[in-house]
């Protein structure tokens, strides 16, 4: 999941394309679940248009915008979500993995648990700006996060 997360950020700069951190995104998740056995294809074949196999797990999209006009808005530009990246836009980044407990196509294992990361990006003129980059993201770091604040009580945040 954080390599997908990466691998959207990764492309964030003005003048890309609003879905391409998305697609940047699902292309790594979709070769993670072919390495797992999950996706049967290889993923150019999964993440084409006219089948899209591995939106059976993702569920939602890798990004809405933040701001006045949000995803849940019902005013919402559509324009955003088609158009281009501009300086000073701020978009999440969260790609999510979803695993249905009664879903046979998935190990044992792995069903019924669901991972989604999240960061707030911001454009910038020479590419992009983690906003929440002080926050733990790599399992070690969140799982000493935790351990941290179970010690010190829930004000002692650990940043």
């Amino acid at each position: 999941m954080l390599a997908a997360q990466e691998a959207g950020i990764a492309v964030v700069k003005p003048g890309v394309a609003f879905t391409t951190p998305h697609e940047a995104a699902m292309q790594v998740l979709a070769q993670g679940l072919f390495e797992m056995g999950i996706l049967k294809e290889e993923p150019e074949m999964a993440l084409r248009r006219d089948r899209q196999l591995h939106r059976r797990y993702t569920l939602h999209g890798s990004s809405h915008m933040l701001g006045i006009d949000v995803h849940d808005c019902a005013n919402a530009r559509d324009d955003f979500y088609h158009g281009d990246l501009e300086v000073g836009y701020v978009l999440t980044m969260e790609p999510g993995l979803y695993f249905q407990p009664n879903d046979l196509t998935v190990p044992e294992e792995y069903r019924g648990i669901g991972v989604r990361i999240e960061d707030d990006i911001l454009v910038t003129a020479d590419g992009s700006r983690n906003l929440s980059a002080a926050l733990p993201r790599r399992v070690d770091e969140v799982e000493a996060w935790m351990a941290n604040i179970w010690a010190g009580g829930a004000t002692n945040l650990g940043l």
